[in-house]
């Protein structure tokens, strides 16, 4: 009975591997062959669908903290000023008359001072606004860089500094000219300085810049401030990124510089190390300078 069974089986196998079968069954073989990859194709491109949707929902709640961080930041930044200003307009019309002259000097001096600081959030938040949406504005003319870094320097000088500090501006070439927008730089360089200002409560601010051998102009602001760890070094020039939540601003002046000087070719960093104080530095393309001769 066995070797019946035996020789049905040998007899059924030579049937289906006999050469007229022989393409049926490749064939056979080559759908299996694509269903298998079908179905692993199938499996990797739903793995990393699952992956790109928690990589998204990730980013999508990253933002929500941040938009929600942002929020309360921006609550407490505008409530300060303007609860500063409200109190001393009243206090200032309640009793103009009992007020000394040095008393008087100083409440105008807090409502200045808290009106330029209101001022400054709003023009952050407008540019901030302007360069998400791509329409940052850019009027190129000639610009004398000794000159307006100059100016800059004198006008932070001119606003006393708890520490004393003064801005010196140390370094220089005998002259130099950019084709840049005004405006911008000289957002650029305040940025800088007040940032460096108001992480120094002693020691020095300076300023500077020169041309490096590839023909780049680097300029930098050195402090002696409380200085930046490692990861604060990573995320200083995201947006809304505060070192320290209890000094004013709104974690967007950074990043704005950041991306004015991107708009001009260049690249913007930072070398610091805790309590050595930091050195922000910048540098732009040599593309950007002006040579018009029988100008000096």
């Amino acid at each position: 009975m066995n070797s019946v069974l035996f020789c049905s089986w040998l007899m059924f196998e030579e049937s289906i591997f006999s050469s007229e079968n022989l393409p049926l069954l490749l064939s056979f073989g080559i759908i299996v062959l694509l269903l298998l990859i079908i179905m692993i194709v199938y499996a990797v491109s739903k793995n990393n669908r699952l992956k790109a949707l928690r990589q998204m929902n990730a980013v999508v709640e990253e933002s929500n903290q941040l938009k929600s961080a942002f929020i309360a930041n921006m609550t407490h930044e505008i409530r300060t000023p303007l609860n500063a200003i409200v109190g001393f307009t009243t206090m200032l019309a309640e009793t103009a008359d009992s007020l000394t002259s040095e008393e008087r000097t100083f409440f105008l001096k807090e409502i200045n001072e808290n009106k330029d600081a209101l001022l400054q959030l709003v023009n952050d938040l407008i540019d901030f606004s302007k360069i998400e949406a791509g329409t940052m504005d850019y009027n190129d003319a000639e610009v004398d860089v000794n000159a307006l870094i100059h100016e800059v320097c004198l006008l932070e000088n001119s606003h006393p500094h708890p520490s004393g500090i003064q801005v010196e501006f140390e370094e220089k070439l005998a002259q130099c000219r950019f084709m840049i927008d005004r405006v911008r730089f000289v957002q650029i360089i305040s940025n800088l300085l007040r940032n460096a200002l108001k992480f120094t409560e002693q020691g020095s601010v300076k300023i500077g810049y020169r041309r490096l051998p590839n023909d780049k102009f680097y300029f930098y602001v050195a402090d002696t401030g409380c200085g930046i760890d490692e990861d604060s070094r990573k995320a200083i020039f995201e947006r809304f990124v505060k070192m320290n939540y209890n000094i004013r601003g709104t974690g967007l002046g950074l990043s704005i510089t950041k991306s004015i000087i991107e708009h001009y070719g260049g690249g913007i960093g930072v070398e610091s190390k805790k309590g050595e104080g930091a050195t922000f530095y910048f540098t732009l393309p040599a593309e950007i300078e002006y040579h018009e001769y029988g100008k000096f």
